[in-house]
């Protein structure tokens, strides 16, 4: 083996482990813990390494207050059918996620139901979205041979 070709292959091994580093979401959430929290889309932003939702939700008191929600990056959301505009200013949305670590107006979100009732995935309770889709495509399958 020349040295040429084991630089590429040792920066292709560098290269490719830190592609599969990520930070844990137990580091900024709460994993074990779930809320819902209904609010007003203000900007979607279709970017990586999350995409993110900002609205605005009311308050226990009654007043207005600033949140952001994070999902999965905007590729794995575009596999699974998201688009750049999924969501739109003054869109009302229900968040079902996990809550903020230290308290802060910020959710991780697992689902979100739209204005239409439809329910979409995209945060990082992709798990239970692809067993979903899967099981749709096996009913699918099933109903197209008869079973």
């Amino acid at each position: 083996m020349t040295g040429k070709n084991l630089i590429l292959i040792c920066g292709a091994l560098l290269v490719s482990i830190s592609a599969l580093a990520h930070h844990n979401p137990a580091a900024h959430y709460l994993v074990d813990e779930r809320m819902q929290i209904t609010g007003v889309v203000t900007e979607f932003r279709a970017v990586n390494p999350h995409a993110r939702i900002y609205f605005n939700a009311v308050n226990a008191e009654g007043a207005q207050e600033a949140w952001m929600a994070e999902g999965d990056s905007i590729i794995n959301l575009r596999r699974v059918g998201w688009t750049d505009d999924q969501l739109k200013p003054g869109d009302r949305i229900r968040i079902l996620g996990r809550p903020s670590r230290t308290g802060s107006n910020l959710v991780e979100w697992t689902f979100i139901t739209l204005p239409n009732g439809t329910e979409v995935g995209g945060g990082n309770g992709q798990q239970g979205e692809r067993l979903r889709i899967i099981e749709a495509r096996l009913a699918e399958f099933r109903q197209q041979r008869g079973q």
